[in-house]
């Protein structure tokens, strides 16, 4: 006689809990990075459109740093303003892999003049470039 292993109910909803666990942080992990590259790809993109359109000088009015959620990096935000008309909002985000070099590149670039790529046709869409950030904080060796 041929025995076999049945599988009841009772030992799916048993060990139901386990697989929840087994498959819920890799998840959740993954979404975490999947969530970081798009948001790098999108900028890479913005960056790369915007190289035709002209500029104007804008200045960081704020900047705020706030931890990525499941992961151990941090994000900057600086807010900046330009003038073409009326005065326009922009945001520049970057990521770095601890709190104090996000909070001391916020610290650095507060009040900077920067100059802004803005869309001809319409004014409300602006790119801050990484290199314009970079020649700000050149001195600073950790920049991320």
């Amino acid at each position: 006689m041929t025995a076999y292993a049945s599988i009841t109910w009772h030992d799916v909803s048993r060990w139901s809990h386990t697989w929840i666990l087994v498959l819920k942080y890799p998840l959740a992990f993954a979404s975490a990075w999947i969530g970081l590259y798009l948001q790098r790809w999108r900028k890479q993109r913005a960056e790369a459109t915007a190289q035709s359109w002209p500029m104007v000088d804008g200045r960081i009015s704020y900047g705020s740093v706030k931890p990525i959620p499941k992961t151990k990096r941090f994000l900057a935000t600086l807010d900046y303003t330009y003038f073409i008309g009326d005065y326009r909002f922009g945001k520049y985000i970057h990521e770095f892999q601890n709190k104090e070099d996000a909070e001391q590149f916020v610290k650095t670039m507060r009040d900077k003049h920067v100059p802004i790529r803005y869309n001809p046709t319409d004014p409300e869409k602006s790119v801050l470039e990484e290199s314009s950030v970079q020649q700000h904080i050149l001195l600073a060796p950790r920049f991320g």
